[in-house]
């Protein structure tokens, strides 16, 4: 038997949190000394310690332990636990991973959007067009890929080339974060029979259109918008139209998201 002070020292467990565990129920000891008081404990608790403190370790409560421990839980039951409990924290640990990415990634767009805001705005007048387009209510703007990828593959199937620029036309009157209502186009010759997804269809010329080229991934367009509504305001512009996104350079051509090139276009007018 040991006294509580040499236990103490054997397990590397303090006295006051063997009190504790005593007091919770959790460990009691072998033996108390009903004149002094003295808590004594026997070398067959060393394990039982052991096991609390992996417990403690994994994050688990001092109540949650002393459930665990009244369940008298051997060594199969308890490798079954941590390994639940493993998989809590891997999943953890993959979740503060993806927030610690963002967190980087807004550190970097901080540093950049002043160098950024040096954006050229202009205005040029842009031609009909006639194209190849399919249009749908996608979840969300990372759900564009899937309409490019339906309309690629009708123009490879049918060996149409374009002719000109292909882009995203939304037409949305304002930002959404779900059922977002998307057209992509690509611009052709000659006559091609539509399907039901995919039509053909002649895009009207646009006089006045206000042009921005982004320069840096898709997700940090904000300051190229932010840009964009700056100089209209200063300029006495309004938008009249939907807004249109070229993507000249993406991942389909580049591995740095930072060589990324887009081209944002906004048909606007003069206000009254």
């Amino acid at each position: 038997m040991f006294k509580i002070g040499d236990f103490s020292r054997l397990t590397r467990v303090s006295v006051r949190m063997l009190r504790h565990y005593d007091e919770l129920g959790i460990l009691k000891p072998e033996a108390t000394d009903d004149f002094t008081g003295y808590r004594f404990y026997s070398i067959e608790q060393i394990p039982k310690v052991n096991r609390i403190q992996v417990l403690r370790e994994m994050g688990f409560s001092l109540s949650e332990i002393s459930g665990l421990m009244e369940q008298d839980l051997g060594s199969k039951q308890l490798l079954s636990l941590l390994d639940n409990r493993k998989r809590a924290i891997s999943e953890t640990i993959e979740k503060e991973q993806e927030k610690l990415l963002r967190v980087e990634n807004l550190i970097k767009f901080i540093h950049r959007e002043d160098s950024r805001m040096n954006y050229d705005i202009t205005i040029k007048s842009i031609p009909s067009y006639k194209v190849i387009a399919v249009r749908d209510i996608i979840p969300t703007y990372e759900g564009e890929g899937k309409l490019w990828d339906e309309l690629c593959a009708f123009a490879g199937k049918n060996n149409i080339k374009a002719i000109g620029p292909s882009y995203a036309i939304y037409y949305d009157t304002g930002y959404k974060e779900s059922d977002v209502d998307v057209e992509v186009v690509m611009t052709i010759s000659g006559d091609i029979a539509e399907t039901v997804r995919v039509k053909v269809k002649e895009l009207e010329a646009v006089d006045e259109m206000a042009v921005v080229f982004h320069k840096g991934h898709f997700h940090e367009m904000t300051s190229a918008y932010r840009a964009l509504a700056i100089w209209l305001s200063a300029n006495e512009y309004e938008m009249n139209g939907p807004i249109r996104a070229i993507y000249h350079k993406g991942p389909w051509s580049e591995q740095n998201p930072e060589e990324y090139l887009t081209e944002i276009q906004a048909p606007v007018v003069k206000k009254k």
